[in-house]
């Protein structure tokens, strides 16, 4: 057989193996990531709580001021009121006074609902903090447990990946290359033997007529014209001499 292409299914049988370790290595993500959606669950709920208590506590800060505003205009009004002499100047100061009274009763009124609120928001931003904190807690050990399989897997694919580019030393820059891309676009066997009847031994289809004396010496590696694999033949060994 061929040199090289002893070489190239060595380097296949290779990536065989890493990619059985990788297999083996995305089957943790699973895990990781119900971990993962638990810990952001929680985390989520904190930031949405902390952005309400945020909101209102803006809310509050607003209606103090206006209040403070009103309580002043409140008093000048009633300033007013007080050192009207005329019937007329009594009449629009009391529906100044009246309207001032109003404005700041509601102004109030709204103050404590959002104060009430703020109470509630900080209770929910402390619970949901502390279910953080005791989610983190909790998955310690899972996640320590996860990173010492990934550890050792990451360790596995290192040692198999060595020992790949040990085996690729035997395959030319030209046909190594050609075989990456096959290889990293079908994830796969590439590789295959041409049939006795020169068809593809991964689809089956044939091979033109004229390629097939150059792939008969069994020296080519040649891409298949169906499936784009690569294909070789093994030319049969010829019969000993009879004596």
């Amino acid at each position: 057989m061929n040199p090289e292409l002893q070489a190239l299914l060595i380097v296949q049988q290779d990536d065989e193996v890493i990619r059985a370790i990788e297999t083996r290595r995305d089957a943790l993500s699973p895990r990781l990531a119900v971990l993962d959606k638990a810990r952001q669950r929680a985390a989520d709920e904190v930031t949405r709580n902390e952005a309400a208590l945020e909101r209102e506590l803006t809310k509050h800060r607003a209606l103090e001021a206006r209040i403070v505003e009103h309580r002043l205009r409140l008093e000048k009004n009633t300033e007013v009121l007080n050192n009207a002499q005329k019937v007329k100047e009594v009449t629009a100061a009391s529906a100044q006074v009246e309207a001032a009274r109003k404005l700041l009763a509601d102004e109030e009124s709204e103050s404590q609902a959002v104060s009430r609120r703020i109470v509630d928001l900080r209770t929910a931003v402390a619970a949901h903090r502390d279910v953080l904190e005791r989610t983190t807690a909790e998955q310690v050990a899972a996640r320590g447990a996860l990173a010492g399989e990934l550890a050792v897997i990451d360790a596995e694919i290192a040692v198999a990946r060595a020992k790949r580019d040990t085996s690729s030393v035997g395959v030319g820059r030209s046909l190594l290359s050609k075989y990456d891309r096959v290889q990293t676009r079908r994830r796969t066997t590439v590789v295959f033997q041409l049939h006795e009847d020169f068809s593809c031994g991964s689809c089956d289809t044939a091979i033109p007529l004229q390629r097939r004396l150059p792939m008969s010496t069994g020296a080519l590696i040649e891409p298949c014209e169906g499936c784009g694999c690569l294909l070789y033949f093994i030319p049969t060994p010829p019969a000993a001499a009879q004596g």
